[in-house]
């Protein structure tokens, strides 16, 4: 048995992201995902609507660099930027 985070659940993306691709945080729907929800809401809402950069795509998981801060993100939460 393996313990999986809130980065493991696999969704429906609608862009397959790649390194160096630009990118905006966004803070998904309370009703969406209520986990991802409070976690960014408490613990990066100062990087909500920020750009950032993909640093690293692993599965599900998108390792966003964002203002010296790098951060596991669901490609639900982000926007890319042409």
């Amino acid at each position: 048995m393996q313990q999986l985070s809130i980065f493991d659940c696999p969704l429906t993306e609608k862009h397959q992201f790649q390194i160096h691709d630009r990118v905006k945080l966004q803070l998904v729907g309370e009703s969406t995902n209520f986990e991802i929800y409070n976690y960014r809401k408490y613990y990066y809402d100062h990087l909500i609507g920020k750009i950032g950069t993909v640093n690293e795509v692993r599965g599900n998981t998108i390792m966003v660099q964002i203002s010296e801060e790098i951060i596991p993100c669901e490609a639900c939460e982000l926007e890319w930027i042409a």
